[in-house]
């Protein structure tokens, strides 16, 4: 009977430990690690040629230049609709990535947006819209 008892209270901890590791994963740990934007293809240049992706594990905003074009990548980065619009420029050359680390809220939603730019002109026509995400990566 002891034994019994013994083997169903080690059983018991075994499936308790078991239900703490698969309910204790977190809603973060759960989500969504980036978020990108692409260029679109227009005035000769190729789609997604440069891309701005956001990462919700140390909030980097990164702008990337995808593609040998001797153009650079803009990418454009505002916390809620409204918010200010801050940009950051990547020169580097076909595989390159400028980084922009910040410090954002968890409950922050951040929109991010790509353009081509070319010697200083920013190729309208080939800026992606805004894309959303979330600063704890889930939507």
């Amino acid at each position: 009977m002891t034994i019994t008892r013994r083997l169903l209270s080690v059983t018991g901890v075994a499936a308790a430990g078991v239900a703490a590791v698969v309910l204790g994963a977190t809603p973060a740990s759960a989500g969504i690690s980036s978020y990108y934007a692409d260029t679109v293809a227009a005035s000769g240049y190729l789609s997604q040629a440069g891309t701005m992706r956001f990462d919700t594990n140390g909030d980097n905003f990164n702008a990337c230049d995808n593609w040998s074009d001797g153009a650079g990548v803009i990418g454009y980065w505002k916390v809620g609709s409204t918010g200010t619009v801050h940009s950051l420029y990547n020169g580097g050359g076909f595989g390159t990535c400028r980084t922009s680390d910040q410090d954002l809220a968890e409950s922050a939603t951040v929109y991010i947006k790509v353009c081509i730019s070319d010697n200083g002109d920013v190729k309208e026509s080939t800026c992606s819209s805004w894309e959303k995400g979330y600063a704890d990566g889930v939507p």
